[in-house]
């Protein structure tokens, strides 16, 4: 309060304390209409002065209402300013409609973020009573299952079926699922996540198509594979353009035998380098230019004996042990040639892995389920480390000093092309392509 303030109180006080003595005073010598009298005065000074402090205090109290009810309408005006008190109250509403205003902003930023998303998002809250509300909800993931916009979770959990019951669960997840959309069954990456604050638990669910995740892929596979391929054809021309130009400054002047020995030995280099890229751009046409497979029912235990035939005397010189599994003679509709070659590369693959391992093992088995054939090839090689496992399919990444990169790359793409596919599992110290043909 302000000096004015402190001054009106302590006179209302005093006038208080001087109309109690004088009522005192009159009591006392029996002066019965002076002490009736002085005591409806004291009444009425008492009203004033709580009408007094109440006034005062009006202004604070309706802005602490404000903030407790977050309705920032209430101004304080310029007069009542002047009183330190209002003062600090204004500014104290103002700071928090400032931080409303913040606040609100930002929550429209994170609103047009999430509906910016092209895969479903949707944010459940559950405070200590367990009770679950929608906290957001983005257009993808209505989209995604064909349901209104329900901020409403008793109503938005009757649309979004059998995926209501893994939300219930209310643990993290990761895996793909398969829901029921307009009466078609279309499969889903679920993923799920939990925040914690201090009134609030937040369970947040992503949902995106496979398809969506195949675009993704290929995607992060051409970005890698024009990295690689910028990177090589850049290494490869910049020392032949360095060399040109100082082959070009030998030239201006008459060539003695120091300076042909020079522009001989600079294109040796120059051809060197030439053949390299070369070598990477037929490499690369071999990869892109995959003819379509000739399938034709085939024995895969047939051309798995047969290939490893044609590494016995290496498996023998390195002492390595070859294990070969199956129960019967199995067929599979595809092109021999290129089986072949899917297995030869693996074969090699495990031939470098295993170079300075001990007691070296290769283990293969064939197996049949339901429609589909596995072919397994396990070794107890070096493996492959987690810096490199996102890499090992794409174009011209290698780890091998010599090696061109598109061994694995080239398997895929015919394992793709016969419809199949070829994935690794690392466990128990083995490292295991398999290879998943539909038959």
């Amino acid at each position: 309060m302000g000096k004015p303030q402190y001054i009106q109180i302590s006179i209302r006080l005093l006038l208080l304390i001087a109309n109690v003595i004088v009522i005192f005073y009159s009591f006392q010598n029996a002066y019965i209409l002076n002490t009736i009298g002085f005591l409806l005065l004291l009444i009425f000074q008492i009203y004033l002065f709580i009408d007094y402090i109440n006034s005062l205090l009006a202004d604070v109290e309706k802005s602490m209402d404000c903030l407790l009810y977050e309705d920032y309408s209430n101004t304080i005006s310029a007069k009542k300013r002047k009183n330190p008190l209002h003062n600090k109250t204004a500014l104290l509403l103002e700071k928090h409609r400032k931080l409303s205003l913040q606040n609100t902003s930002e929550q429209l930023i994170f609103t047009n973020i999430i509906e910016s998303l092209a895969i479903g998002i949707l944010i459940l809250r559950r405070d200590k009573s367990e009770t679950i509300e929608v906290f957001q909800i983005n257009n993808a993931f209505i989209d995604f299952l064909k349901i209104p916009k329900y901020y409403k979770w008793n109503l938005l959990k009757e649309k979004i079926g059998t995926l209501s019951s893994l939300i219930l669960k209310w643990e993290k997840l990761r895996h793909v699922i398969s829901l029921n959309v307009n009466n078609q069954s279309e499969s889903f990456f679920l993923k799920t996540s939990i925040t914690q604050t201090n009134d609030y638990e937040y369970f947040i669910v992503s949902l995106e198509t496979i398809q969506q995740l195949i675009d993704k892929k290929e995607k992060e596979s051409w970005y890698k594979l024009m990295n690689v391929m910028s990177h090589e054809i850049i290494n490869t021309i910049t020392p032949i353009s360095s060399l040109a130009e100082n082959l070009d400054s030998l030239l201006q002047d008459e060539p003695d035998k120091d300076t042909l020995n020079e522009l001989s030995k600079g294109l040796k280099i120059i051809k060197k380098r030439s053949y390299h890229l070369t070598s990477f751009v037929d490499t690369y046409r071999k990869l892109a230019e995959l003819p379509l497979p000739k399938k034709a029912e085939i024995g895969l235990t047939e051309i798995v004996n047969n290939t490893l035939t044609l590494f016995e005397q290496e498996f023998s010189s390195k002492n390595i042990i070859v294990n070969f599994e199956s129960s019967k003679n199995c067929a599979i509709n595809a092109d021999k040639q290129q089986v072949e070659q899917v297995i030869i590369n693996l074969l090699s693959n495990c031939l470098y892995a295993l170079e300075q391992t001990k007691n070296p093992t290769i283990h293969l088995e064939i197996t049949q389920e339901n429609n589909r054939t596995l072919l397994a090839i396990s070794d107890n090689g070096i493996g492959i480390s987690d810096d490199i496992k996102d890499n090992i399919f794409v174009p011209y990444f290698t780890t091998r000093k010599n090696g061109s990169g598109i061994g694995l790359a080239l398997t895929k793409s015919i394992m793709e092309s016969h419809g199949g596919t070829v994935f690794f599992q690392l466990e128990n110290h083995l490292t295991t392509f398999i290879l998943n043909f539909i038959t």
